[in-house]
């Protein structure tokens, strides 16, 4: 009964439908050989950034319209992506790509996070209940709560909250492989099963409903395995079944219509901007429905033209931000571009023979195409051409050059001679006397490449280019040929043929012949006493010559192969290149807006004089042949065409818009020493120690319509200009100084026209301590103070050395004074007992004065051994304490006792220290040996902490402190002077001494 009624639906909707002639649609490949992973391609999706992503069977890829990047599951690493059959992509409202596999689960994708946590893996763990149940996953989509709803293969539908990160299991009934997913204007997910027909799901409660009958799995029901699902901007629900019909759930009328055509399994669906439904058939290809005519056109895969879908077996379908559609193929990715559609194929062999193209020209309304087989000519209204092989003596010909003389006579130049051929009748006739001449007749191994009509010695010429002979030409005064076989024309040297390889004689409008060769450079074509005498010009980047067309300014564009476009004044006779023009350019023309077409490495290229911008344009069908090559043709009608191995591309200048596109460009990696930091990207200011300023930027404009996308970048601070790197899409910088940079990149799709709009980032190197504005300046600080300090020491040095001479000074007036003083009045006394006959009292005092004397010269023995600088050694002043101890107190026969440590034997003392130290240890042996009464003398040396200990101690008769406040010497020094001593060296000397047990000395100063 349901299939009855299901038959009529069918036909009745059926009825309907009409099928449309389809459009000739042009589709680029993407392939491995292109860089993509693998040419199963399950999911599509362009994401925020315009970054085109692809989901293949061997990985994920990152598409920007010219490079790849490729992301793969690494095993037993979790910073990767977890599966790498890859099924269904996502972005959700915050940038983060979900990525479902068939072989792994689910992944989080976050560009911004650092390399290591970019990607989080939920892979199904036996030992974890929380984890996802099952690694087989179909399709995700996210609902408006921001949920994501997982149809796997295994477990029916999942439901994921990623804030939590669980999952759930809302179904727990049916067929558990869910197969597509979509989300209705009312909040119910539509859940396609296989085997078990519709799951419907409402995402607030979990509420859910399904079709029971499709329990039988032998019941005549319609749509049992639901392929794939799709709602379109009206809300329509749209689905592929294994059944191989299509289904449209009508928002408006709320019921289900099937279509009787295509007979298919739908696998994918997209919406364009027209409102046109593109469906992708599991066998049939590619089927596009007219909403408003009710239609279907139907693309497939056509092994003889690369134009074509790239396989009948469409597995996704996306249409991108700019209006282009991406199909996933079994074959790769094949790509409809919008801006392509300017531009038409027509092959001339239906058979795919290999045929050359050399001419074009329009002939009575019809067009004629020279090629290596003969003419194919198109009737005017027709798109068919139609094959005219030509013979002649059983001479296969190619035709080179079609030539139409102002008379109206129409010439053919082959690779055999040159014909006059009737356009009616196509019969072909040689001029008069051809078959004399050796070079014209029966070229050898070439054609003709050129021809014009001028005047040689005041006759009427035909003037012809054999590609590879110089030039030959037909006399119609004489009727005969002259070519380099004519010693007596002699034309290499009287026309001053410098090149045998000559490519083109161009005309102007003033007359003037020009000359194209291929190692000459551009020849001139000058008059003198009748006869032409060529003149050279290499200025050039390279002398090879392709093609030659006069600007209404009467400037000539020269293409050359290996040098690029040139504009030639003829008046100064100079050449002006235009450096982002292409290198190896081939033939030349201008539109009726005197853009120059050129054609070259296998693609068509437009400059723009007025606007100074180049562009570059893929055509059709490039892959198979190699592109186009050759000439640029334009009819009659202004429309212009290239030519490729066998096929016509033809275009119409005014209708190709073009957009001068600035793609937007972003960071999306910086590595230090190859290590990448891409979290950095989103920072205000990169901040790099002065020992890592080696690094490098990666970035990216996406860009897929015109795809030639060239860059320029300038690291402002450092680059004095801008850096044009053409598709190069990155920037290294090493050995920076430290200080503020602000990196810039800009993108264009129109080579030289660079616009304003740029990416920056900033980036400070911070440097070393030794260069920093800080470290100068206390360097500056520290030089300065040493300088001052050093001045002060000299200084302090003057004065202590000054103050060190008043102080010897002082003691030689007060010592040395005071003692010569005493000997003096000693000697008038001395005198007097003399006089008087006293001998006791003059022999006492006698003895005062050798007792003055002696120590007089003491006191001046001490003073020079002080001021020594040899002395300044502990173990000199020690050597010369017992020196001076041990003989004295011998001879009074004391004994003395010298210990120290050994380690004070390293010491220096400073002339000051020095001095008082021995005067104070020589005053306190004095005294012991003059008045202790002692039969021992202790003399201890020993350091402490940064001190200088000297203890001097004796066992003679010892002294009341309270009544002997002074024992002087005749020279004065005593106590007193013992204490005034230690004070100088800023320590403190100390008595002690009871009558009866001796006396002890102790004396400490700092030492550093």
């Amino acid at each position: 009964m349901f299939s009855r009624l299901l038959y009529t639906a069918l036909f009745l909707y059926s009825g309907a439908l009409v099928h449309a002639q389809h459009p000739q649609l042009i589709f680029s490949r993407l392939t491995v050989q292109n860089g993509l992973s693998h040419n199963k391609v399950n999911c599509i999706l362009q994401d925020k950034r315009g970054f085109v992503w692809l989901g293949t069977e061997d990985g994920l890829n990152r598409f920007d319209g010219k490079y790849f990047s490729l992301f793969r599951n690494t095993p037993g690493n979790t910073a990767t992506i977890s599966g790498n059959i890859i099924t269904s992509l996502l972005e959700d409202e915050q940038g983060i790509i979900w990525i479902a596999s068939a072989d792994a689960g689910l992944t989080r994708y976050d560009h911004r996070l650092p390399a290591a946590q970019q990607f989080k893996q939920y892979r199904h763990n036996p030992r974890d209940s929380s984890s996802i149940p099952i690694n087989i996953v179909n399709a995700i989509v996210q609902d408006k709560e921001g949920y994501l709803w997982l149809a796997t293969g295994g477990n029916r539908v999942l439901r994921f909250n990623k804030q939590t990160e669980k999952f759930e299991s809302p179904v727990k009934e049916g067929t558990r492989n869910a197969l597509s997913l979509v989300i209705d204007n009312s909040d119910t997910l539509w859940v396609g099963r296989q085997g078990g027909g519709m799951l419907k799901v409402n995402i607030h409660d979990l509420k859910y409903n399904m079709d029971h009958r499709y329990s039988d799995l032998y019941a005549d029901l319609p749509h049992a395995s639901v392929s794939s699902l799709y709602k379109d901007k009206q809300g329509n629900i749209w689905f592929g079944s294994w059944d191989k019909v299509l289904y449209r759930f009508n928002k408006e009328q709320q019921q289900e219509e099937a279509f009787a055509s295509p007979a298919d399994d739908i696998l994918s669906f997209a919406e364009d901007t027209a409102g046109y439904i593109w469906m992708g058939g599991k066998n049939n290809g590619l089927f596009i429905y007219d909403t408003e005519k009710n239609s279907f056109s139907n693309l497939r895969y056509d092994p003889a033209l690369e134009g074509t879908i790239a396989d009948d077996h469409i597995n996704c379908i996306y249409i991108g931000k700019d209006g282009m559609v991406w199909l996933g193929t079994n074959r790769g990715v094949s790509v409809y571009n919008p801006s392509q559609q300017p531009f038409s194929q027509q092959f001339l062999d239906k058979n795919g023979k290999d045929l050359k193209i050399y001419d074009l020209q329009t002939v009575n309304g019809n067009l004629w195409a020279g090629t290596s087989d003969g003419l194919y000519i198109k009737a005017k209204g027709t798109d068919v051409f139609r094959h005219t092989p030509l013979q002649y003596k059983g001479h296969p010909l190619a035709v080179s050059k079609i030539f139409r003389d102002d008379d109206g006579t129409l010439y053919l130049g082959t690779n055999f001679t040159l014909f006059i051929c009737d356009p009616e009748t196509l019969a072909l006739s040689l001029l008069p006397n051809t078959e004399k001449d050796e070079v014209i007749y029966n070229i050898i191994d070439s054609r003709i490449v050129s021809i014009i009509k001028d005047t040689i010695a005041a006759h009427p010429v035909l003037i012809t280019v054999p590609y590879g002979h110089f030039i030959a030409y037909y006399d119609f005064i004489t009727q005969r040929w002259i070519s380099r076989e004519d010693t007596t024309a002699n034309i290499i040297k009287n026309f001053n043929l410098s090149d045998h390889l000559i490519r083109k004689l161009y005309k102007t409008s003033k007359g003037n012949i020009w000359m194209a060769t291929g190692k000459a450079g551009l020849g001139k074509w000058n008059k003198k006493n009748a006869l032409p005498y060529l003149t050279y010009y290499n200025g050039a980047i390279t002398n090879n010559v392709y093609d030659i067309v006069e600007a209404p300014t009467g400037k000539l564009w020269i293409s050359t192969y290996g040098g690029g476009l040139h504009q030639f004044d003829p008046v100064t006779d100079s050449f002006t290149h235009i450096t982002t023009s292409s290198n190896l350019l081939e033939g030349l023309q201008l539109d009726g807006w005197q853009n120059v077409w050129m054609v070259s490495n296998g693609n068509l290229h437009k400059y723009d004089p007025y606007i100074a911008t180049y562009s570059t344009y893929q055509l059709p069908d490039l892959e198979k042949s190699g592109g186009v090559s050759g000439s640029v043709f334009k009819d009659a009608e202004g429309q212009m065409y290239v030519a490729g191995n066998n096929y016509l591309v033809a275009f119409r200048p005014e209708k190709i818009k073009e957009e001068r596109k600035y793609p937007k460009v972003f960071f999306t990696d910086f590595r230090v020493f190859n290590a990448s930091f891409s979290e950095r990207l989103k920072e205000k200011e990169i901040r790099l120690p002065h020992n890592e300023n080696y690094f490098t930027f990666t970035f990216s404009a996406p860009e897929f319509m015109q795809r030639n996308t060239t860059y320029a970048y300038m690291l402002e601070g450092f680059d004095k200009d801008w850096i044009e790197a053409g598709d190069r899409n990155y920037a290294s910088y090493s050995n920076l100084d430290g200080g503020y940079y602000i990196l810039k990149v800009k993108a264009t799709s129109s080579k030289g026209n660079w616009g304003n709009e740029f990416t920056a980032i900033r980036i400070r190197i911070i440097p070393p301590f030794w260069k920093a504005w800080w470290f100068f300046l206390l360097c500056a600080a520290i030089i300065t103070a040493a300088t001052y300090a050093m001045y002060r020491y000299r200084i302090n040095e003057l004065l202590d050395r000054q103050a060190i001479r008043n102080k010897i000074a002082q003691d030689l007036h007060d010592n040395v004074g005071s003692t010569l003083s005493s000997i003096g009045v000693y000697s008038e006394v001395a005198q007097i007992y003399l006089q008087q006959q006293k001998h006791n009292d003059l022999r006492s005092t006698l003895e005062k004065i050798r007792d003055a004397c002696g120590e007089m010269i003491s006191e001046l023995s001490d003073t020079v051994w002080t001021i020594n600088p040899r002395n300044d050694h502990m173990s000199t002043i020690l050597q010369r304490m017992d020196s001076f101890a041990r003989p004295l107190l011998k001879a009074q026969g004391v004994n003395f006792h010298l210990n120290f440590d050994l380690d004070i034997t390293e010491l220096n003392l400073e002339m000051t220290k020095r001095k008082n130290f021995y005067l104070i240890f020589k005053e306190a042996v004095s005294n012991a040996y003059k008045y202790a009464q002692c039969r021992n003398l202790w003399v201890e040396v020993k350091e402490g902490p940064h001190m200088l200990q000297l203890i001097v101690k004796d066992d003679g008769k010892g002294f009341d402190q309270k009544t002997v406040r002074s024992a002087n010497t005749l020279s004065g020094n005593g106590l007193q002077n013992m204490r005034r001593r230690a004070k100088e060296m800023k320590g403190e000397c100390m008595i002690n001494s009871i009558p009866g047990q001796g006396t002890t000395l102790t004396l400490r100063f700092p030492i550093p």
